[in-house]
C-alpha cells in the first residue's frame, strides 16, 4: 500500500510507513485504489461486445469499505 501511494503521490515509501496512522494508509490506499478500478471498468464498458468478450469484467471496487453497525 505505502509503495502504491508513494507512487502516485512522488514521495517516499518510508516516509508514508513513519508519518502515516494506519487508518489513514489503508482509507487513501482504498480511495485510489477504487478510483483506478472505476476507471478500469469503464474503460472495459466502453469495447465493443467482442472485445468485451475477450476480457473478463474488472472488478468494480479494489477495496469495499464498510460503514458502521449503526449504518448496517
Amino acid at each position: 500500500m505505502a509503495h502504491y501511494l508513494a507512487k502516485l503521490l512522488h514521495l517516499r515509501p518510508a516516509e508514508i510507513l513513519d508519518t502515516w496512522s494506519t487508518p489513514e494508509l489503508v482509507v487513501t490506499y482504498g480511495e485510489y485504489a477504487n478510483e483506478q478500478s472505476q476507471r478500469n471498468l469503464e474503460e472495459w464498458k466502453s469495447l465493443d461486445n467482442k472485445e468485451r468478450m475477450k476480457h473478463p469484467r474488472p472488478e468494480q471496487y479494489a477495496v469495499k469499505f464498510r460503514g458502521t453497525l449503526e449504518d448496517i
